[in-house]
């Protein structure tokens, strides 16, 4: 079904429940699409500009492979999704990483795919272990020197053990309370990385991603013979935006880090707070990895193609929903909106035609890019 209007709005969500969430496609004419649920909690995709279209336009997820041609890989990730009952960036990426172990978005894409599955435990035992050592030394002023094979013995464990019933005497909290607030705590950062500690974490990792990325898009935008007006450039001021957000959304996390005996001492207050960040964080990065991931890419080729690389993200450019800004920055949003508007009716020309194999072999390169 076509959502006919014209106005800027439809390219400004409201929440990220209606943004939805990207979905890895490697055909072209799905690239940069999303899924959310509906109203009554059925899955629909969501796309813009289909066939030259100004619109945003939105389908029932079952009719999708009747509507596009759609990649062997990318039917079997609609099977995936098509599981999902509340869609989020984690549900998703989860259905991603199950179809490209498959191999059939190719070799690079399956081995990215079997690298993230198997990190997952290794890294929440090293997140765990990196908790534990900042809190050691910000507490007792000890360096809990101590590798992952170490602490997989009974005299490794023993000796964090130890560690943790001092803390526990010096605190004054119980050791069982104690216990369970560090793997609780543990839990919530598995994916966020502690502060100035290894592994980074997922999204820590993004955010650097987008540090890089602009760097690299701004030398672009320099040299890359465009004009000053150029639509290209609304790509570096969304996401330039956007990282503000990341960036604090970090920094609060890091604050509970920074003092973690008043973070101990009021977990009852923390932990919430915490969840909270765990589950916006996501939100707030979803879409991007991809981007970066197309932009690599594009470095490579001809500046043509870059041309072209740009078109298809501003497709599905993220913009922050209206919820998530500060009111003050409301104005700025809704210009970038306008912006975004304006090209889709004078650019947009996605194709609902024959696969193209060359632009499918780069989104699947894309694809493991953004999965590892």
């Amino acid at each position: 079904m076509a959502n006919s209007s014209t106005t800027a709005t439809h390219f400004w969500p409201t929440s990220f429940k209606e943004r939805g969430v990207a979905v890895p496609f490697t055909t072209p004419s799905v690239a940069m699409a999303r899924v959310r649920n509906d109203e009554r909690g059925r899955l629909e995709l969501v796309i813009s500009g289909l066939s030259g279209g100004r619109g945003v336009y939105v389908i029932g997820w079952s009719a999708v492979p009747e509507t596009f041609k759609l990649t062997v890989y990318d039917r079997v990730l609609h099977e995936h999704i098509n599981y999902i009952e509340t869609v989020t960036p984690e549900e998703v990426r989860l259905a991603a990483l199950r179809a490209a172990a498959t191999g059939l978005a190719g070799d690079d894409a399956a081995e990215a795919a079997f690298n993230s599955s198997t990190r997952v435990t290794e890294d929440q035992i090293r997140t765990s272990l990196a908790l534990t050592q900042h809190l050691v030394k910000s507490i007792l002023g000890v360096d809990l020197d101590i590798g992952l094979a170490e602490l997989l013995m009974p005299s490794g464990q023993q000796k964090v053990q130890n560690l943790l019933g001092r803390i526990a005497r010096t605190e004054n909290i119980d050791p069982e309370t104690l216990s369970r607030v560090m793997t609780e705590w543990g839990d919530l950062l598995d994916a966020l990385g502690v502060l100035e500690h290894r592994p980074r974490g997922r999204f820590r990792k993004v955010l650097e991603d987008a540090h890089h990325f602009l760097t690299s898009y701004a030398d672009w935008l320099r040299t890359g013979d465009l004009a000053e007006d150029h639509p290209a450039t609304l790509i570096a001021d969304v996401l330039e935006e956007t990282v503000k957000s990341w960036s604090q959304a970090f920094q609060t996390t890091d604050d509970y880090a920074h003092d973690p005996r008043a973070t101990i001492k009021n977990w009852r207050n923390a932990k919430p707070r915490l969840e909270a960040l765990s589950v916006q964080i996501p939100w707030l990065e979803d879409g991007w990895p991809a981007i970066f991931s197309m932009w690599e890419t594009a470095l490579r080729e001809s500046h043509e193609h870059r041309l072209e690389t740009v078109a298809t993200i501003m497709s599905g450019l993220p913009l922050m929903p209206r919820d998530e800004v500060p009111p003050n920055t409301h104005p700025r949003w809704m210009e970038f909106a306008k912006r975004l508007s304006l090209f889709a009716a004078r650019n947009e020309q996605r194709s609902q035609g024959d696969i193209n194999l060359e632009t499918m072999l780069r989104q699947e390169q894309v694809l493991a890019r953004s999965l590892g």
